[in-house]
């Protein structure tokens, strides 16, 4: 069993060439950072058709779960069956669960986790919202603009992983949500948030973002790029532009 402290759960796609694509620019741009600290990984959770051309390195790995497809909902299962995988095979003290279209200050993120303790069940995030499901509210940290848990959180859901979607599925159907089905950050905060796990939800929105490094869609020109640790909708541009950003101003640290 291996110690890390971050595990980045990228759940990923890799037979289709725009998302071929942000999976490459992951790795030439933060991932390539990622090389300069010790305890990282990178996981791509992808389905199960492989392709030629994605070596594992000693930084990330490319992992093919068996039965998943790389449609629509396959981000779900590519999110809780990674979950599942990281549990049997690594110890992390921090997981954080993102799409390829997201941007990660590294140095920066890695000063933020470090304030916390990974033994504690934590749920941490940002420019979340809320649904109803059944007679309650759930509060959720948006997906697009990153999601940490802790250790302490993984070892407590990790017996509901095997079958979280079928179960997830029949509770949306049950509560007339079905529209949630496809929603992986509104169901991990709803398992998170049973009486069983005892999660503490940590809400920090002035450095998660669901929108890019420049608040593109929703917080245009309302986005202070020096507190962001993860956002969203990120293009190839924006990738290389916000680098480059980050690369001249120390990583804002």
């Amino acid at each position: 069993m291996e110690n890390c402290d971050l595990i980045i759960l990228v759940f990923a796609c890799y037979t289709i060439e725009h998302y071929r694509n942000q999976i490459e620019i992951i790795n030439t741009t933060w991932g390539s950072k990622c090389e300069t600290y010790k305890n990282i990984k990178i996981l791509y959770f992808l389905g199960e058709e492989k392709i030629n051309g994605f070596n594992d390195t000693d930084l990330y790995k490319y992992i093919n779960l068996v039965g998943v497809k790389n449609d629509y909902i396959s981000a779900s299962y590519k999110q809780f069956l990674g979950m599942k995988y990281i549990y049997e095979n690594y110890k992390p003290k921090f997981i954080i669960s993102i799409g390829t279209d997201t941007y990660l200050n590294i140095p920066k993120l890695l000063l933020y986790i470090n304030q916390f303790n990974y033994t504690e069940s934590l749920y941490i995030g940002g420019h979340g919202c809320n649904r109803q499901i059944g007679y309650k509210n759930y509060y959720f940290h948006s997906g697009g603009a990153g999601v940490i848990i802790t250790y302490g959180c993984l070892e407590k859901i990790y017996d509901l992983l095997p079958n979280l979607m079928e179960n997830w599925t029949h509770v949306c159907k049950l509560n007339n949500v079905s529209y949630l089905i496809v929603a992986c950050d509104v169901a991990l905060s709803y398992y998170l948030q049973q009486p069983c796990i005892d999660v503490k939800v940590i809400t920090n929105n002035v450095s998660f973002f669901a929108c890019n490094h420049i608040g593109y869609p929703c917080h245009i020109n309302n986005v202070d790029m020096k507190n962001i640790i993860c956002c969203h909708y990120m293009s190839k541009s924006d990738f290389y532009n916000f680098t480059t950003i980050l690369n001249d101003n120390n990583y804002f640290i």
